[in-house]
């Protein structure tokens, strides 16, 4: 049920006063309160894909937005750094949004000059300016100390549409892919985690041929392509699903694209990769987001603009004892390496059709995927939590597939 769609008008309105309260005056935020009039939207459907799964694959339904609530963090061992494009940290943002640039050089020319006495036997010498990044669609070079930096979003760029509520503000999850067959047709989800391999769930994937769909990356109004940074579709190279992925159960979930081409990360601020998880954020409130149906069955709908919740992540003990009193019954056993739990908030849930969309967490203004839709119960019931694969548990084998 989408709560936003049920509340009259004197208590949206409170609603959204109340939201502008608590988050104060912002540049850009997740869902701006100015409205948008709904586009109707594509009427897809994959239902054919997966008849053989007895549980339910999942889509998003949109509630109330509410701040983060960051608890103590558990370290996990620290992986190695799975992004490194270059040497130079310098990507195009839109303008003034560019978090702790680099100094300004001097206009004297200190520090750029070439001294005119050398000696070096004459053996020819490389260059040592490097060509500085050229941005379009309204951008700017923003240059950084340091690599690049995973799990960073900026704020729209100029000519970016004001987002509804409940719908994402343009660009706002640039980790974020979109599956499609082809002829265009949606399938699900994913997460971008290196500019050449997108995680999803393995139930979205296992069974289609690899010509059969493709990855489109930077989009955000699926109806239309006027948005001011144009979305990029590429084609996939290889599909590595887990070997202990089951689709009876959904136990072992993952799965990884390869993409047929190396995608930029610089060029545009609506492309950019998502961080693999470091800690534990169970406590924490986090966010999915995608185009899925908006309520479950036949009253609901696929999205054309990006829509996005925020889920608290519960421990799996307390997911347990929720989902035992469904009808999965009192000797339900929840895996707890394949699967974490977010959710059982009513009217607040991912649903139908939505696979392998990235849950992710915050930390210090940097983003992880923590998990990826999975299945569930029903959607937006209370107390009835979503079902997200445990990304986590699969850091080995994400690390040696990105090898291959």
């Amino acid at each position: 049920m989408n709560t936003l769609h049920l509340l009259p008008p004197v208590a949206l309105l409170f609603h959204l006063l109340l939201h502008v309260l608590i988050t104060g005056v912002q540049s850009w935020s997740f869902g701006s309160p100015d409205s948008l009039s709904e586009q109707r939207a594509p009427q897809p459907s994959d239902d054919g894909n997966y008849a053989n799964h007895t549980l339910l694959t999942r889509q998003l339904v949109v509630g109330t937005l509410l701040p983060p609530q960051v608890p103590q963090q558990v370290p996990w061992p620290q992986i190695p750094s799975i992004v490194t494009p270059g040497t130079t940290n310098c990507r195009c943002v839109p303008a003034a949004s560019c978090p702790n640039p680099l100094p300004t050089p001097p206009n004297d020319g200190s520090g750029q000059l070439d001294i005119r006495i050398v000696n070096n036997g004459g053996l020819p010498t490389a260059g040592t300016t490097a060509s500085p990044l050229s941005c379009s669609y309204g951008l700017v070079a923003c240059c950084q100390a340091g690599s690049y930096q995973c799990g960073l979003r900026f704020p729209p760029p100029p000519g970016a549409s004001l987002a509804s509520p409940g719908q994402a503000s343009f660009g706002a999850y640039p980790w974020q892919a979109a599956l499609l067959t082809t002829a265009d047709v949606y399938l699900g989800g994913g997460a971008l985690i290196t500019a050449q391999h997108v995680l999803t769930a393995a139930h979205k994937v296992y069974n289609l041929a690899l010509t059969s769909f493709k990855v489109r990356l930077g989009e955000w109004d699926a109806s239309g392509t006027a948005e001011p940074i144009p979305a990029q579709d590429v084609y996939i190279s290889n599909v590595y699903v887990n070997p202990a992925f089951n689709p009876n159960n959904l136990q072992n979930d993952v799965a990884i694209l390869k993409l047929a081409t190396v995608v930029s990360l610089t060029s545009r601020s609506t492309v950019g990769t998502i961080c693999l998880p470091t800690t534990s954020f169970v406590g924490q409130r986090c966010w999915v987001a995608g185009w899925g149906k908006n309520d479950f069955g036949p009253t609901g709908a696929y999205q054309a603009i990006m829509r996005q919740v925020d889920v608290p992540l519960i421990p799996n003990a307390d997911c347990q004892t929720a989902l035992r009193a469904t009808r999965l019954g009192s000797s339900f056993v929840l895996s707890p390496t394949s699967f974490i739990c977010a959710g059982g908030e009513a009217g607040k849930d991912a649903c139908t059709g939505d696979g392998g969309s990235p849950l992710v967490c915050t930390n210090n203004g940097v983003w992880y995927v923590v998990g990826l839709v999975a299945w569930g119960i029903g959607c937006g019931q209370a107390n009835v939590p979503g079902v997200y694969v445990n990304v986590g548990t699969y850091l080995p084998w994400v690390q040696t597939t990105l090898t291959l």
